[in-house]
């Protein structure tokens, strides 16, 4: 066990469970056995697997990023190692692998444990809160190179659209105070968002505007439109008609630029996004991490015509800009 050090080794720590539980299904599924001697893409191995195709390669991709599985065109092998201890045969520890998965529950209730049966003090907050207040963690530095490279004009309406705990949305207010930016999330969200918003005294500087953006309109007309970490938690199909909403709220001369966790065009790096996009298969109906290739296809087919991605930074977080 390395000893944390730094701010990257505690969330490696946090971020465990996902590369164990990806471990884990992949043993469930048997996928090594099934690859041993063979190896197949993901149409073909589901249909040995028992598992559905599409949420599989998600998984298929994210071992690749791991070591354990190598990819050829589109078919999928496994590694020396994983084909030797993960598959069935002499030298297996899949077994006690699985232990440990059947271990987990036991490891959910070592709070309870470790309490003795006292009741712990409560902030109050629940999922929702951790989550919106999470992404306000996560924002805090990116918003302040962001704001600062995707400058607005003097009167420009700005939508920051799905912008949770609004840490972009105060940021490009700060810095461009002529600028009128509004914040379009969910009511449930909104309530948390105004919490942070007086906690930092900077309510007046955004307006808020309650809504589903799948279903209610979005306002506008926009001179531009800020979409951060949002089409990850959408299927494809939803994503391109939000984005063919959001070019219709824009003004003639809008822009738009799409934020994202994105993948290589091998879906099977960076680690982060390939990863990522095994916890929203895990935790959405349809969600992904995309390409900058497949965000591109989306915008143009949502009427966009200028389409431009910038190089991702080293966690694979990159910008596609779009115009009309």
């Amino acid at each position: 066990m390395i000893p944390v050090k730094s701010l990257d080794d505690l969330m490696e720590m946090a971020h465990g469970y996902q590369r164990s539980m990806a471990l884990f299904v992949a043993l469930r599924l048997d996928v090594f056995s099934a690859l041993a001697g063979r190896a197949a893409d993901a149409r073909t191995l589901a249909r040995r697997v028992s598992a559905e195709s599409g949420n599989l390669s998600i998984l298929l991709n994210a071992l690749v990023a791991m070591g354990l599985l190598e990819i050829e065109g589109k078919k999928y092998r496994g590694t020396r190692l994983a084909l030797e201890y993960l598959s069935s045969g002499p030298r297996s520890k899949r077994s006690i692998l699985l232990h440990h998965l059947d271990c987990w529950g036991e490891w959910t209730g070592l709070e309870k444990k470790v309490r003795g049966g006292r009741k712990g003090r409560s902030d109050g907050s629940g999922y929702q809160e951790n989550f919106i207040r999470g992404m306000e963690d996560n924002a805090r530095e990116r918003a302040v190179l962001v704001a600062a490279g995707i400058p607005i004009g003097k009167g420009e309406r700005v939508l920051d659209l799905g912008g949770g705990p609004g840490t972009y949305a105060v940021e490009w207010a700060k810095r461009y105070p002529d600028a009128e930016i509004t914040i379009f999330d969910t009511p449930e969200t909104l309530r948390v968002t105004r919490k942070i918003l007086r906690e930092k005294g900077v309510s007046r500087l955004v307006r808020l505007r309650e809504g589903d953006f799948l279903k209610d309109a979005l306002g506008g007309p926009y001179e531009f439109i800020w979409i951060s970490q949002i089409l990850h938690a959408y299927s494809e199909k939803e994503c391109r008609a939000l984005l063919r909403k959001a070019r219709l709220a824009l003004a003639p001369v809008g822009r738009l630029a799409v934020q994202e966790f994105l993948l290589e065009e091998n879906r099977t790096s960076p680690p982060g996004p390939a990863f990522f996009s095994v916890h929203m298969a895990a935790v959405t109906e349809g969600g992904r991490a995309y390409t900058a290739g497949e965000i591109a296809a989306m915008l143009q087919a949502a009427g966009f015509r200028k389409v431009a991605a910038d190089k991702p930074d080293l966690r694979g977080i990159g910008i596609v800009s779009a115009r009309l």
